[in-house]
């Protein structure tokens, strides 16, 4: 009987060292990254995503679409290109070969008749379902 306890623990405490290591594992393994130019396919209007209010200044983008069917990211130091995918109500997906990413529009706020801010939320999940949650603000303009 205690040999079966002990057998119970090992197993236990072995599953728990691997549940530990897989989830700093998810935390390392998306990287986004801020960029400072917008891409040059892009032509006419855009949105500019920024993880901080502060960041609009320098454009630390984290995040720029072409108001269509394409979106950019930084993501573990490789420049990613998206294709949107579908949209209801206020959010957006797009997708590539390595991830899957969903953006949604809290609220937004009229600058001009050419231009608005938004703020919400930008969801990024890799091939392997690890996942990062940025709130964001942005400008969009054409």
């Amino acid at each position: 009987m205690k040999t079966l306890k002990l057998f119970i623990i090992v197993c236990f405490s072995i599953l728990c060292s691997l549940t530990s290591c897989s989830q700093e594992k998810s935390n390392a393994s998306i990287e986004i990254e801020c960029f400072d130019s917008i891409p040059s396919d892009i032509d006419g209007g855009c949105c500019t995503f920024y993880e901080h209010p502060s960041k609009m200044q320098d454009n630390n983008y984290i995040m720029v679409n072409d108001l269509a069917s394409k979106a950019y990211m930084m993501i573990n130091h490789h420049f990613e290109e998206f294709t949107l995918v579908s949209y209801e109500n206020d959010e957006y997906y797009y997708s590539n070969q390595k991830f899957k990413l969903k953006v949604k529009v809290d609220s937004t706020q009229t600058e001009s008749s050419e231009s608005y801010k938004m703020k919400g939320l930008l969801v990024l999940e890799d091939q392997n379902k690890n996942k990062r949650e940025i709130n964001i603000c942005g400008d969009c303009g054409w």
